[in-house]
């Protein structure tokens, strides 16, 4: 009885040491734990309250040139999730755009060199001019460096067959006809081939059609005659052979020369 008293007595005592640990709280605080210098009433928006918050001095410098590098790639069409906006991508805007990141394959990646809305402009306008040349020299100038159309197949086809029946034919309506359609090269193709029926006929030179220019000067005895005949020659050459365009105006001054010939020559 005398031992459970005890241990009851000890386990009571412990409680109580317990309690009044857990209880017990100190009457004030210790110095240190409060600011003692802080200043009652602050005005943080005081001017120059800030000054002693340290700041950079040197900024450091930002390559905008290379980001703008770095971001080319990721402004293409392909980046463009705007629905709205890639509808309205004319189709000539986004070759252009190939062609520019083509280019800049090729060209070393500096600063000093990049494709933009000026490059574009400036290749815009080349093909214009390109378009218009092309335009002049097909429609305008008729000019025989491109390939044949079937009327021009036909042109060719008439030129030979006259060429091989030249001394039967009336040149006279093929000439008209020419002026007629405006084909005033073709036209000196048949006053040149008309010079030749008259040499012919009076049996000046051999005619075959088979035989060059040159070999027709040759055939030719007097020499004013071959200085003239070889001038129409040269007329012909520039006119037929060299792609020169011909108007009105420049077939009257070319003929005069084939009908000076033809008058003195009858």
């Amino acid at each position: 009885m005398s031992v459970k008293m005890q241990c009851l007595g000890i386990i009571y005592g412990m409680m109580l040491l317990f309690c009044h640990a857990q209880d017990t709280i100190p009457s004030q605080l210790s110095p240190d734990s409060l600011p003692t210098d802080y200043p009652e009433d602050v005005d943080f928006l005081a001017e120059g309250y800030y000054d002693h918050v340290p700041s950079f001095q040197n900024m450091p410098k930002v390559d905008t040139a290379e980001f703008s590098i770095r971001s080319i790639p990721y402004k293409t069409e392909e980046f463009d999730y705007d629905k709205e906006h890639v509808n309205q991508v004319s189709l000539f805007k986004r070759i252009f755009d190939r062609i520019g990141r083509w280019l800049d394959q090729l060209f070393p990646n500096t600063n000093a060199f990049q494709f933009s809305d000026i490059f574009y402009k400036l290749l815009a306008v080349i093909a214009i001019v390109v378009l218009i040349w092309i335009v002049y020299r097909v429609v305008i100038s008729r000019k025989r460096w491109l390939n044949p159309s079937d009327e021009k197949d036909d042109d060719v086809e008439e030129i030979k067959f006259v060429e091989k029946n030249l001394l039967d034919l009336d040149l006279t309506r093929y000439i008209d006809q020419a002026r007629t359609e405006g084909d005033f090269v073709r036209a000196i193709r048949y006053l040149n081939l008309l010079n030749i029926q008259l040499l012919a006929k009076k049996g000046l030179i051999d005619w075959k059609h088979s035989k060059s220019h040159v070999e027709l000067i040759d055939e030719l005895k007097d020499d004013q005659l071959k200085k003239e005949f070889a001038g129409n020659v040269d007329i012909l050459n520039r006119v037929w052979y060299g792609g020169m365009s011909l108007d009105d105006k420049k077939y009257e001054a070319f003929s005069h020369y084939f009908l000076n010939f033809q008058a003195k020559w009858q």
